[in-house]
């Protein structure tokens, strides 16, 4: 990740249309998303299904991202006076905050019982 939150441990689960944003206890979001055709940047809009706010359940959060060498490049955009950035490095430069995602295999749990002396 990139931006304010670099040194926090946050965690983003994709899997079909769902996104799952993770970085404590209070601060956590189940989504559905669209990707709408024909926008350029590409954007993704994600609907809040549960959070820890609960008020926010319903919302939308628009985002712009790119693919690019096995790196999904994703930038939440607010929906204020300043519109949708033109591009990833306009959003960088309005300080917007980055998150840079490469997949990751699941890790396999050792199923094997531990050995006795």
């Amino acid at each position: 990740m990139v931006g304010a939150e670099a040194d926090g441990k946050i965690t983003i689960t994709i899997s079909g249309n769902s996104l799952h944003f993770h970085r404590d206890t209070n601060f956590w979001f189940e989504t559905t998303f669209t990707l709408p055709a024909g926008t350029e940047p590409k954007q993704l809009r994600a609907t809040i299904k549960d959070c820890a706010d609960k008020k926010s359940i319903g919302e939308v959060v628009p985002a712009i991202y790119k693919i690019e060498d096995g790196t999904l490049t994703l930038v939440p955009i607010g929906g204020g006076d300043e519109g949708t950035p033109k591009s990833l490095e306009e959003a960088k430069d309005k300080g917007l905050t980055r998150y840079e995602l490469r997949k990751v295999q699941p890790q396999e749990k050792n199923t094997q019982l531990p050995k006795t002396k």
